[in-house]
């Protein structure tokens, strides 16, 4: 079986095609269920064959029907209603087989009509039964495929109405309940049971309908319209409850009716009218609430036959917001042509007609379509156009009992189409996913089979178009039906529409417009990477096949149609050169455009976090193509991101197969794998390998610089170092730990750096031995000796060597003379010290004038001397014997030269506060002489000096100042000493008063000569005070023992007693008592 769909009035299709391309309008028409079997479940099980006679049905009884006389039967006269609001009844219903089979089981059972709501169908026979089955969702694509969906009858309800047909089948998914009209009588069964409702039962009825404002599919509440004999009564069903609202009485029967809000449109044996219910419900305004149209037609007596012609059944439908439509012929048979007039409800006709070759078998109305059933067609009508004319005819290649003779409004489903299964088998649940789902309400029924409406997704137009080659309306269609909502930004289909336009642009090297297509589709990277023949070999095993990708089956054929890149390239390049153009420089340039797109969507990809399974190709495969474009910042920054999935192995490989011995280092150094790094590097800087990408010393440094938590990689490095390029070292040698240092072998390192004979050697050979003293190195003492002699030499070249250095250091010494005559006790050494702390700038010379000294002079004075005094005193002597003065003087103190080191101090240095601190205070530990060996006649004393002693040292270091400074200068001096040291002069204050020069001012030696006058007043009157003392302390003893023996008891003399010393009577004389003898003596006598 197969259908077809055609365009133009009038136009039939007899070749049964059924392929995509033959669609031409709104609709697909395709099959729900095919060969249904409808009769009882009795006669099925038993294959009865026979059915009981049928009664004429009511629009034949009353008088509208086919053209032919009404049967006779004993029913006839029992009422006048007309029949349902349904469709004229099919010449062949009364004696024909349903069913066309030869068969001996068939069963002469048909489909009346059909309700679908969801995956429900609701099947009324013509033999009064309803038939519930369940339907999968409709594939509309299902004319190429050739599958059908699948249905299962659930159950079949006989209406127990005597067999009559049913007419009209409505459903109302949310109340659960189901509207059936068979023969003259209305009931509601309950879903999904098809049990009567209690109280629901409605006698003769003729035809019924319902408000058409509410959905049905959705509607909680209902109003349905129910001609009677009598009246038209309006019920309100909710829930369970079904209530009359109005009835309105009529005086002919009605053949048809419709609803929408307030106004009916009733086709009666009469006329055609419209009710208004508001203003039938209120008694006052009833009058002007019923408005007639037309007249409906009437049966005819044929003049030559004496028949009487019975015309066509009314139709009534509503067709838009108060807007109806009814038909209307201009002759009493059903071919005669026919008029379709739309109305408002208050009988303007302000759309145009539609004309019709014959009078309809039904019609429906799906906004903005007019849908009509003739023989073996179904006819879609445009109302949007002025002509109103025919939009689309489609066709059933079937025998006649099989094709359309119906279409009913449904309450609706859903029918879905799926462009290209997924081929993936561990998928199942997306290769049967209906990606493309539009909802459906039109079906078309036949005597066994219904057939499904449903508007074309704008997804399947696309997919004809991008077939034809038509890329740019194809993806222009996707636009516009992305852009009206017609299909979701999301969905399955728009992207496979979206990936096969990219696929069909990148086979023909539009890259760009490819690009934009793979992005908005999001192919799956690996399958872009597939294209590229070199890539997949190089990602090997990391790339999954693509035939085992998740996509579409034709979206991988049109892939692997692709070939590789370098077929389209070539091919392209051969089409495109000319007889002047360079092809394989065509070529070239094409090859580079199509790896720039590969770049720009895994780089796109990569953002988008989308396919994390493809992340570790996709990261190793853009390792690769940023090492081929020499993208060094990209390829850093990718394998070093927290989030990187760079397979490092397969990178590996590649850089060092295609010797790219940079990026290798790369890698390892993102892996933290710093000794393979510098391995690399070693070898460039070297130049046994060679890479221009490579930064040289200065990338090669920076990173040694940041391994200092890897002390054992930066003492190989430096050892390295330290052969070609010194100064290179030394900034490793900044980063080792003093643990580190102490284990280097110092003196290779200081062959090294002698041996290389660079300029600023003594400045390499300064920095190593001060990392070697600083951190404790077993050989650092042995150094010490060479690193003063560095500083001596750099010393010296700050200070000599130009007129501008030499100014240098007589504007140091200058200022340090100026600080001294304001403070003569103030040394050099302290002096120059201050000066370098407060020192702060960043010159070079200036560090080496000032802070180097300095730092030279805080070494010397370092106790204990771990260097060789007498070595650096020959280097300062042969270096710097005009510059170095303290230093030499320095030297001389510690090798126990005191006197040749005070004297030089005075005369060269001229810093007096030292001469003063080496000559008169040798035990100060500030002192020069504490830098000397325990050796020597000083260092033999006693640690505090004699006034001997110290007379001795005033009167050599007054000879000094008086022998070697200027007069103005040693009078200062002079002063000084003698006011300070004048005590120690007593007696030999007059060798010292001899020696100042007369024309001093007696200021000067005033001191001294005060110091000697008072020394002999002191001495004359100390004699006095000696004597006084003494007899004081006798005095004082004999009165201590006095009081010691005060309490010894009373004395009784007499004056007979006698001195026991003198043995002179003691008379009134004075007495004391002894009291160790208990003798009793004069006071003189004590």
């Amino acid at each position: 079986m197969s259908m077809s769909a055609g365009a133009g009035k009038g136009k039939e299709r007899q070749d049964g095609g059924s392929d995509d391309e033959d669609i031409a309008g709104p609709y697909i028409m395709r099959p729900l269920a095919i060969g249904l079997q409808l009769g009882p479940e009795e006669a099925l099980a038993k294959g009865n064959t026979s059915a009981k006679a049928r009664r004429p049905s009511l629009s034949q009884r009353l008088g509208f029907g086919s053209g032919k006389e009404p049967a006779k039967g004993p029913e006839e006269g029992e009422s006048k209603d007309a029949s349902p609001a349904g469709d004229t009844p099919d010449a062949n219903d009364n004696d024909c087989d349903s069913v066309r089979s030869s068969s001996p089981m068939a069963i002469s059972v048909k489909a009346e009509c059909v309700e679908v709501a969801g995956s429900d169908m609701y099947v009324g026979t013509s033999h009064g039964h309803i038939v519930h089955y369940t339907v999968a969702m409709v594939e509309l694509d299902a004319g190429r495929s050739g599958t059908m969906p699948e249905h299962f009858r659930v159950s079949s309800v006989d209406l127990k109405l005597g067999g009559k047909r049913v007419e009209q089948v409505l459903a109302f998914p949310v109340l659960n309940r189901l509207v059936v009209l068979c023969g003259s009588t209305a009931q509601v069964l309950s879903l999904p049971d098809l049990r009567p409702v209690p109280g629901t039962m409605m006698k003769g009825v003729s035809c019924l309908s319902y408000d058409e404002r509410l959905q049905r599919s959705a509607a909680a509440a209902v109003i349905l319209c129910v001609a009677r004999v009598r009246s038209i009564q309006l019920y309100r069903m909710a829930g369970a409850e079904l209530r009359l609202e109005l009835e309105v009485p009529i005086t002919c029967s009605v053949a048809s009716l419709c609803q929408y809000g307030q106004y009916l449109c009733v086709a009666d044996t009469e006329a055609y009218k419209i009710l208004d219910l508001a203003k039938l419900r209120t008694a006052s305004s009833a009058e002007g609430a019923r408005l007639e149209l037309f007249p409906t037609q009437q049966p005819r007596t044929d003049p030559d036959s004496g028949r009487v012609i019975r015309p066509p059944r009314p139709r009534t439908l509503v067709v838009g917001p108060n807007e109806f439509m009814f038909l209307t012929s201009s002759a009493s048979d059903d071919d005669a042509t026919t008029l379709g007039v739309i109305v408002t409800a208050l009988g303007e006709a302000q759309r145009g007609t539609l004309q019709f070759a014959s009078y309809p078998k039904s019609v429906v109305y799906a906004a903005p379509f007019i849908i009509v059933t003739f023989a073996g067609s179904v006819d879609v009508y445009d109302t949007r156009q002025p002509e109103q004319t025919l939009a689309q005819r489609l066709f059933v290649d079937v025998p006649d009992a099989g094709r359309p003779r119906r279409v009913c409004a449904a309450a609706g489903f859903l029918a879905g189409t799926r462009l290209a299964q997924l081929d993936r088998e561990s998928e199942p649940s997306m290769s049967r996913a209906l990606s493309a789902v539009v909802r459906a309400s039109i079906v078309a029924v036949s005597q066994d089979s219904v057939y499904v409406l449903a508007d074309e997704p704008p997804l399947l137009s696309v997919s004809r178009m991008l077939r034809a080659g038509r890329i740019e309306e194809a993806v222009a269609a996707v636009d516009a039906a992305l852009a009206s909502g017609d299909v979701s930004q999301g969905s399955a289909e728009a992207r496979y529409c979206v990936l096969m336009a990219g696929v069909q642009y990148f086979a023909r090297l539009l890259l760009d417009d490819a690009l934009q297509l793979f992005r908005r589709g999001s192919l799956d990277p690996r399958a872009l990477l597939h294209v590229y023949a070199d890539y997949a070999a190089y990602l090997g095993p990391l790339l999954e096949p693509l035939e085992r990708l998740p996509m579409p089956a034709t979206l991988h054929a049109a892939i692997r149609d692709l070939g590789s890149v370098a077929r389209l390239v070539g091919s392209s390049a051969a089409d495109m050169a000319g007889n002047d153009c360079d092809q394989e420089a065509l070529a070239e340039a094409l090859s580079a455009n199509a790896l720039e797109v590969l770049e720009r969507y895994l780089e796109h990809v990569r953002l988008s976090e989308e396919f994390d399974v493809a992340r570790t190709a996709v990261d190793t495969a853009l390792a690769r193509l940023y090492a081929d474009n020499d993208h060094i910042e990209k390829f850093t920054s990718l394998i070093g991101s927290r989030d990187s999935h760079v397979d490092n192995d397969v990178a590996i490989e590649f850089c060092r197969n295609t010797q790219r011995h940079y990026y290798e280092s790369l890698v390892h150094r993102a892996r933290g794998e710093p000794r393979k790094v510098l391995d690399i590097w070693r070898r460039l800087l070297s130049g046994e390998w060679e890479d221009a990408r490579f930064g040289g010393m200065p990338e090669y440094m920076a990173y040694v610089e940041t391994l200092t938590e890897q002390q054992g990689i930066l003492l190989a490095e430096y050892a390295w170092l330290v052969d070609i390029d010194v100064a290179a070292s030394l900034r490793v040698l900044v980063g080792l730990t003093d643990a580190s240092v102490a284990t280097l072998d110092a003196d290779r390192a200081m062959a090294a750096i002698q041996s290389q004979k660079i300029e600023g050697g003594d400045r390499a050979q300064r920095a190593l031995i001060e990392r070697l003293i600083g951190a404790s190195h077993p050989r650092a003492s042995h150094y010490l000796t060479y690193l003063l002699n560095v500083y001596v030499r750099q010393v010296r070249d700050c200070y000599s060597g130009d007129e501008e250095r030499h100014r240098r250091l007589l504007a140091l010494e200058e200022r340090f003379r100026c600080a001294q005559a304001e403070d003569l006790r103030l040394t050099f050494r302290a002096w120059i010290a201050k000066a370098a702390a407060e020192d702060k700038s960043d010159a070079l010379e200036s560090q080496s004038a000032i802070r180097l000294r300095a730092q030279l002079i805080a070494m010397l004075s370092a106790r204990p001397i771990a260097y060789d005094a007498a070595a650096v005193l020959d280097c300062v002597e042969r270096e710097a014997p005009t510059v170095l003065h303290l230093e030499r003087a320095m030297l001389m103190a510690a090798l126990g030269n005191i006197s040749d080191a005070g004297e030089f101090l005075v005369t060269a240095c001229q810093d007096y506060a030292e001469a003063e601190l080496l000559l008169m205070r040798p035990y100060a530990p500030e002192s020069l002489v504490q830098l000397a060996n325990v050796t020597g006649a000083r260092r033999a004393r006693a640690p505090h000096q004699t006034k001997e002693e110290e007379a001795e040292d005033v009167h050599h270091l007054l000879g000094l100042y008086m022998a070697h400074v200027d007069d103005e200068m040693a009078a200062r001096l002079v002063a000084d000493i003698l006011h300070r040291y004048s005590e120690c002069l007593c007696d030999s204050g007059g060798d010292v008063l001899v020696s100042i020069p007369e024309h001093w001012p007696y200021a000067i030696a005033e001191p001294l000569v005060s110091r000697q006058l008072a020394r002999l007043a002191h001495r004359e009157r100390s004699s006095g005070i000696e004597r006084g003392l003494r007899q004081s302390l006798a005095l004082a003893e004999q009165l201590r023992a006095i009081d010691e023996h005060r309490d010894a008891g009373p004395i009784v003399l007499d004056y007979s007693q006698a001195c026991a010393k003198c043995h002179k009577l003691l008379g009134s004389s004075a007495f004391v008592l002894v009291p160790e003898s208990r003798e009793i003596r004069h006071v003189s006598c004590g």
